[in-house]
């Protein structure tokens, strides 16, 4: 094939980072210039204006910042598509992110040099494109540079027939003349074959390109056809679901099974497979999974569940096997607390660690990444001591990654959280060149100054502090990670030694290590703040990463309440007015109230990028977070609404009538995007396995079961079920790529946990410090009020006519305003669960006992199994429920459903619907 022709003129070798600028002043290169700024009107079309750059004109900041680069911009509209089919030029697109280092090098050696923009002008219609703004794309793509590099990332360059099919694609190409495109040529010439240009650089690849388009068009149409053929082959995931009904498919991939089956092979076992697979992929010496290593919150979640989840599972998994998981995952986590991911100085946690053992990190912080660290941080704080101890070894971590995403940093002033902080910044103010990670390392001169500036043990400080972060005289980046010299002498903070090891090694107390190093980090921290350029952020509201964060602060803030009421406040309010912010500036209004829609982010103004189906499972995520965290209806009511417009936009709905299409199976579960988009190309994907975040479906499900369980809505629990059986046959034969999923599938077996406590302090707390597991649902139930002497009957006295005839009626339904009454009551009862009333405790009176009629409920009181649930205005079944039942988890029953066994496999990988990864799931992105 043509790309695979192409990749093998690539030199092998290790990418160089290094950057030197391009030439600017020959006269070729203003004459390129010049060129590059606009492109002439074709031959063949002379109606067509010249190109120009509309990258200003984009909503999202990194698109826009290369409105100052020569490359004529197109945004992915039906304008440019039409532009190349008339002109018959191939595209040029340009898939990134604003945090990556790697798409800034892209940026600077080859989109602002002369000679490549010129190029791309002339030869292509160049089209860029925001990851963050446009997931689908990405995903689309990323899957075909996985088929045909093994490897996907960002940047992703590619280049494709006028019609969006993929002609040849890769991640990061060197621009022309830089230091590391020079390398690149030294290791080409021995890998070059006699006769052969090696492709080494961005424009020697562009040229290679329009060459063979120019001379091999339809070979060049054909191979793309075949190979967006075989995506679309890849792209089943979710679709073979036993409960699809084409008769087709039934026949091609379920030949064992009836028509009317209702049965589902997936359950506990592959929960237990799954785990077994995990381990044997676990690194017993470093921890964590493969290299480069990933944080993998999914994972990590998953493993700490296992010891939560009910006996059944238990039974099925071993419980040797289930201490394991939790100590791999805590292990694990240890790491990524005392590794380079970490800042130690600030806070936070960079993307990945290119090695192995934690130490070389990635730069860029992902704001979402992070939001679900902290979730995973909480859950271990909460696994390890069965309630929150402020001593544990996790506090510190939780406490500061909640400060993170509510500094300003991250926080808008309008409430909304930005996006990331890039890799890259000035080191000093002046700088004229960015270096990845300026902002985060240390010489072992400048460490030993500022640690030891104003102290009166100044060198014994920078011995304790430098032992205790791997400080070293030339430096702690490993050479054959630093293949340009780049990080010569640098160190990256990681712990080698926790203040034990110190005391014993410098003969003084643990308490005086202590002081030592929480002196250093000041002085390193104030130092860097007045010295160094912070790195940039991207300042987008995006709405998936903001429903993680709403509902990473909404949890911690309840279950901290007892031990820091002042943070739990700040965290709890800053997710509130996160969730307004989205509903105010992106929830848009339509004509009709059921055409409601989302925008994706927020940046200056609303984005014309509506939302995809992660921003709303993310969202309502969130809002029920907050719902239970507040008790406040207005959460639950917006979910249920968000809840509504997902499902219409998203849900491909079972049937057994219809017959499938690419673009809807019929199989149960959430498609990624809505059924019209610009292009037949642009494929329809669902996504189940678990990347850097939870799968939109595993989130999706969860949101059902709650939302069904809360409402009393037994459809919402049928979609739940229904969008993990969507998945039946991905999960049956790799279950460890599906973790998310398979805690859905504990819910459908064992049914969902309904946790009924009161409004008294010590069961909300007990609640709210109860770590994650399967799906579970807050009903608060009202306790009576202990019995009290009849009091004497009084004397009868004659009433005036009217006023005995309203007495003897029959007494009135509680009011809403009781109904509010009520709830409001509930709400100051969680404001008490605090340590300086932690004794307190206060009774919770139903409405209709506030009302003036407790004599009439008596008489009708419910026995222990007839739940009295009392209904929130327009909501049907609200979460309060109103019982006098054991305090005791409820156990929904699981209906069965069926399974099917169809995959691909390869020699040295798995060729599975949606994607292609190697078989121990590490190049999954």
């Amino acid at each position: 094939m043509m790309s695979a022709q192409l990749q093998q003129q690539q030199p092998n070798g290790p990418v160089a980072t290094t950057t030197t600028p391009a030439p600017q002043d020959s006269p070729s290169s203003r004459e390129a210039t010049a060129m590059a700024t606009t492109t002439a009107p074709t031959e063949n079309n002379p109606a067509f204006p010249p190109l120009r750059n509309h990258a200003r004109e984009s909503s999202s900041p990194y698109v826009q910042r290369h409105g100052d680069t020569p490359v004529a911009w197109q945004p992915l509209d039906a304008k440019a598509l039409d532009r190349a089919v008339k002109e018959n030029k191939p595209i040029f697109m340009h898939i990134g992110f604003l945090a990556d280092h790697h798409c800034r090098l892209t940026t600077q050696d080859s989109f602002s040099h002369p000679l490549v923009a010129a190029f791309l002008n002339h030869a292509f219609i160049p089209i860029i494109v925001d990851r963050e703004e446009r997931p689908d794309l990405d995903t689309i793509y990323q899957n075909y540079s996985e088929a045909v590099n093994a490897t996907g990332g960002w940047p992703l360059n590619l280049f494709l027939t006028p019609d969006l099919y993929p002609i040849f694609g890769e991640t990061y190409w060197p621009g022309p003349g830089t230091e590391h495109s020079l390398a690149a040529a030294a290791l080409a010439d021995d890998h070059a074959g006699d006769g052969e240009e090696a492709c080494i650089d961005f424009l020697a690849l562009s040229k290679k390109i329009h060459n063979v388009w120019e001379e091999q068009e339809e070979r060049c149409r054909r191979e793309a056809f075949e190979m967006l053929s075989k995506l679309q082959d890849f792209a089943q995931e979710g679709t073979f679901s036993s409960t699809t009904a084409a008769t087709l498919t039934r026949e091609l991939f379920l030949p064992e099974r009836g028509a009317n089956s209702d049965e589902a092979d997936v359950d506990l076992d592959q929960v237990e497979e799954a785990l077994g697979r995990i381990a044997q992929m676990f690194d017993p010496t470093e921890y964590g999974f493969g290299t480069p290593k990933f944080p993998n919150p999914a994972r990590l979640s998953f493993l700490l569940r296992l010891a939560q989840f009910p006996d059944e599972v238990k039974d099925v998994v071993g419980e040797k096997e289930v201490e394991n998981a939790t100590n791999m995952a805590l292990g694990t986590l240890r790491r990524i607390r005392d590794g380079g991911l970490h800042d130690h100085v600030g806070a936070g946690f960079m993307r990945f660690s290119v090695t192995r053992d934690w130490s070389v990190p990635h730069f860029e912080k992902m704001v979402g990444e992070n939001a679900l660290l902290l979730g995973v941080f909480l859950d271990a704080w909460l696994e390890k001591s069965g309630s929150l101890v402020a001593e544990d070894e996790f506090v510190d971590v939780v406490f500061e990654l909640a400060d993170y995403l509510t500094s300003p940093l991250i926080r808008q002033e309008g409430g909304g959280f930005v996006t990331s902080e890039a890799a890259d910044s000035f080191y000093r103010r002046g700088d004229r060149h960015m270096r990845e990670g300026a902002y985060y390392l240390w010489t072992r001169r400048e460490f030993d100054h500022v640690v030891g500036s104003g102290a009166s043990d100044g060198q014994h400080a920078s011995l304790v502090a430098a032992a205790h972060w791997n400080v070293l005289e030339h430096g702690n980046v490993p050479r054959d990670q630093d293949p340009h010299d780049e990080f010569i002498n640098q160190n990256v903070l990681y712990a080698v030694k926790d203040v034990h090891e110190l005391s014993k090694q410098f003969g003084i107390p643990v308490s005086e290590v202590q002081r030592i190093l929480a002196s250093a980090r000041e002085n390193l921290r104030s130092h860097r703040e007045k010295e160094r350029v912070r790195p940039g952020r991207d300042e987008k509201v995006v709405v998936n990463i903001n429903g993680m964060v709403i509902a990473a602060l909404a949890r911690t803030a309840a279950a901290v309440r007892s031990v820091d009421a002042e943070r739990s406040t700040k965290y709890l309010d800053a997710a509130k007015k996160a969730a307004a912010f989205v509903k105010h500036n992106l929830w848009v209004a339509a004509e009709n109230a059921a055409d409601k829609t989302m925008r994706r982010f927020f940046y200056q103004e609303p984005s014309a990028t509506l939302a995809f189906a992660d921003d709303y499972a993310f969202l309502i995520e969130g809002l029920l977070g907050l719902y239970e965290s507040t008790l406040e209806r207005e959460w639950l009511s917006w979910a249920k609404e968000l809840q509504d417009t997902q499902t219409r936009l998203f849900y491909d709905p079972i049937s057994r009538d219809e017959i499938p299409s690419p673009r809807r199976a019929y199989s149960g579960g959430f498609y990624s995007t809505e059924e019209q988009t610009l292009s037949h190309t642009i494929l329809r994907l669902k996504s189940g396995m678990d990347k850097s975040q939870p799968s939109t479906n595993a989130v999706s499900a969860s949101n059902l079961f709650v939302l069904g369980t809360l409402l009393g809505d037994a459809t919402y629990i049928r979609q739940a079920k229904d969008t993990i059986f969507a998945f039946e046959a991905e999960i049956l034969q790799y279950p460890w790529l599906f973790v998310s999923l398979l805690s859905g599938v504990v819910t459908v077996r064992l049914g969902v946990k309904e946790v009924r406590v009161s409004a008294r302090e010590e069961k909300l707390r007990q609640y709210y410090t109860t770590p994650r597991a399967e799906a579970r649902a807050l009903v608060l139930v009202a306790e009576p009020e202990p019995e009290q002497e009849p009091e004497p009957k009084p004397e009868p006295v004659e009433l005036d006519p009217p006023l005995k005839s309203e007495l003897e009626q029959e007494p009135e339904p509680a009011t809403e305003e009781q109904m509010l009454k009520f709830e409001s009551k509930l709400r100051s009862e969680l404001e008490t669960i605090a340590p300086d009333v932690q004794g307190a405790k206060a009774e919770a009176v139903p409405a209709a006992q506030e009302a003036g009629v407790k004599a009439k409920e008596k008489e009708s009181e419910p026995k222990v199994s007839e739940p009295v649930a009392e209904t929130a205005p327009g909501v049907t079944g609200v979460a309060v429920a109103v019982e006098k039942a054991e305090e005791q988890p409820a156990v929904a029953e699981a209906p069965k459903e069926t399974p099917v066994e169809v995959l691909r496999s390869g020699d040295d990988c798995v060729l599975m619907p949606g994607e292609l990864i190697s078989r121990d799931g590490n190049c999954v992105l």
